[in-house]
């Protein structure tokens, strides 16, 4: 069996792309399982700005007519031997529809991974376009589909409301323990927490605004801690302003992107890591944290919190609102204030061992490309 692993871009780690970097994690660790592996991507330019892999990558242009594809792509595409599985990794996207029916036509089977796209509140973003499209195309991938792997227990629950059609399984993505550095458990001792974050800086998609409102009434109600955002994005001025709105400015800060050890050096200063996102898939940026023994904040959106429930390593919000966000962060104050974080670390650590190691993820769909 051949695997060819499809993404819009060039799957580069660096990048803060999560499609991107979950793609390249199931390609180098399914490599590394001796899979035959190769990634190809749909990209504005074909420069291999990207770091070396062990898998083979393939790249192909992007072009503006939506209609049709770079002619390469589809030589390529009619070349691939029946013994190969596709396994496309994002949702909306023009070119892997017309992919979809050229791998149909040829009798080659495909997986699709939307990777958080067909949940209930990423739907309401453009609605009306995105019910259209659904309707006339992405139904059509769908139902074509070898297999639909829905990442978390909301879009498998939701997608039974967008079609009936579809053949759905529900794995989760990984960590790869191996880049995860161990820091000593305390390295500054300090008197009050660092709540931290680290991802795209989307207002909307991952909740900022709401994180940072929640973390003023955190502040108002007598909260003496930090909190520290590791990321860049189109929203970083607005969120920037919005803490300076809120009166919150210098108690908030902005690392913008980093990453590499500059990033785990600031993710080991915080204490708990938040993640108070509106719609995702299953953030790697939460098990990035949990492997370094962070206890983590999360909303129900990010799909982890029956794990973090199972292993009592976090805190849950049972609404996302900036009122439930301030009242969880005082109760994990407190626990830092009675030292009862680093049990809470060390579950969660144990969490990722245990549930997401990539080896395991990658098995799993192994045998899902088998079937």
């Amino acid at each position: 069996m051949k695997i060819i692993h499809l993404v819009l871009g060039k799957a580069n780690p660096e990048r803060m792309n999560g499609v991107n970097k979950v793609a390249y994690q199931l390609a180098t660790t399914q490599t590394e399982l001796g899979f035959d592996v190769s990634l190809w991507g749909i990209a504005n330019t074909l420069d291999k700005n990207y770091p070396d892999r062990n898998f083979k990558t393939q790249l192909f242009y992007q072009i503006k007519n939506k209609l049709t594809l770079d002619q390469d792509l589809i030589k390529a595409i009619q070349s691939i031997s029946t013994d190969t599985v596709v396994h496309m990794h994002g949702a909306f996207i023009p070119e892997f529809y017309h992919i979809s029916r050229l791998l149909k036509k040829q009798n080659i089977s495909y997986i699709y991974t939307p990777h958080g796209s067909l949940t209930e509140m990423a739907m309401t973003k453009n609605k009306m376009v995105k019910k259209i499209y659904f309707q006339f195309f992405e139904s059509k991938l769908i139902q074509d589909a070898k297999r639909i792997q829905l990442l978390g227990i909301n879009e498998f629950s939701f997608l039974d409301t967008l079609t009936t059609k579809a053949n759905k399984c529900l794995i989760a993505n990984g960590q790869d323990l191996k880049i995860i550095p161990m820091y000593p458990d305390q390295l500054t001792p300090k008197e009050n927490p660092v709540f931290g974050f680290c991802g795209r800086l989307a207002k909307f998609h991952k909740g900022l605004d709401l994180m940072l409102q929640g973390f003023q009434q955190y502040i108002y109600n007598g909260g003496k801690g930090t909190l520290a955002l590791i990321g860049d994005g189109s929203d970083r001025t607005e969120l920037e302003q919005l803490a300076d709105d809120l009166g919150i400015a210098d108690k908030v800060i902005f690392h913008g992107k980093k990453f590499g050890k500059e990033k785990f050096d600031l993710l080991a200063k915080m204490d708990v890591f938040l993640h108070t996102s509106r719609m995702e898939g299953f953030p790697t940026a939460v098990l990035e944290a949990a492997a370094m023994k962070k206890p983590t904040i999360t909303s129900e959106a990010t799909n982890i919190n029956d794990f973090v429930k199972q292993y009592n390593c976090g805190f849950i919000l049972e609404k996302n609102t900036p009122t439930e966000i301030a009242g969880v962060m005082t109760t994990a104050d407190q626990f830092f204030q009675k030292n009862k974080l680093g049990e809470m670390g060390e579950a969660a650590r144990r969490m990722v061992e245990e549930e997401f190691d990539w080896k395991k993820i990658a098995n799993e769909l192994i045998k899902v490309y088998a079937a």
